[in-house]
């Protein structure tokens, strides 16, 4: 396997359980068809067919969904080796954009192509089910962060929350990572507008709680942080004690 592939999927499902040869050959062939993205580019746009889902080989990708006064807001960010579509698998046509946020490359895999893992590799399949259960718990930890918290504890959790993630597919380097997002994205990702974001990321890095070397951002108090936002990783474990055994 090349780095690439490894700092992909593989990587991801591998930090929950060791793939057996045979599964890392079915995730292999889930990326095989890999296409080209630039940023900006729409992946799958409201009303298309969903087809099956896709790998986000590498770069990043968000859902977006626009209101009837034509401002946006970004429901979901993808990271990469995240899974695309898992949730609209029960829907015949896309209810929301997709579109990637940076460069990237996109592995359609399609609808049917999932059987084997229920019929073949069965422990696969529990693992996608149970990474996607933590998806959804860390999506709703966010809604309830937007209900609940203050501008700034907002913006923290955010921030929290994608080190963690990035931390699971172990393309993030501890507290130092990635953003790529205009002040605009982020007002749009945490309910607030960008000038308030600017106001915040400046008070953040006056009072020494990060630095910011664009896209990068460090958390230099990143303890502290969690404890004022009552932060909880959603992926820190996973259950896989009902997992079926590998064949």
């Amino acid at each position: 396997m090349t780095d690439e592939y490894e700092s992909c999927l593989v990587s991801r499902l591998s930090r929950f359980v060791t793939l057996t040869e045979a599964e890392s050959a079915f995730v292999m062939e889930m990326e095989r068809d890999e296409h080209p993205f630039r940023r900006g580019r729409i992946v799958v746009d409201v009303g298309d067919l969903t087809e099956g889902i896709m790998v986000l080989k590498t770069g990043w990708a968000v859902v977006k969904a626009d209101s009837s006064d034509g401002r946006s807001q970004i429901l979901r960010v993808y990271l990469p080796g995240e899974v695309m579509g898992i949730a609209e698998l029960g829907a015949t046509h896309a209810n929301h954009r997709i579109t990637m946020q940076t460069d990237g490359k996109v592995c359609p895999f399609p609808r049917n192509g999932l059987a084997p893992l229920y019929s073949d590799y069965p422990r696969l399949g529990a693992l996608l089910t149970g990474l996607s259960s933590l998806d959804q718990i860390a999506l709703r930890h966010h809604a309830g962060s937007l209900g609940a918290m203050d501008a700034a504890n907002r913006l923290k959790f955010w921030l929290l929350q994608l080190r963690s993630r990035l931390e699971v597919a172990n393309v993030g380097l501890g507290n130092r990572f990635r953003v790529p997002f205009s002040q605009v994205e982020i007002g749009q990702a945490v309910g607030l507008t960008s000038i308030y974001v600017n106001k915040l990321l400046r008070r953040f890095v006056e009072d020494g709680d990060i630095e910011i070397e664009r896209p990068y951002v460090r958390l230099l108090k990143r303890h502290d942080w969690e404890k004022d936002c009552e932060f909880v990783n959603a992926y820190h474990t996973m259950d896989t004690s009902w997992f079926p055994p590998a064949i």
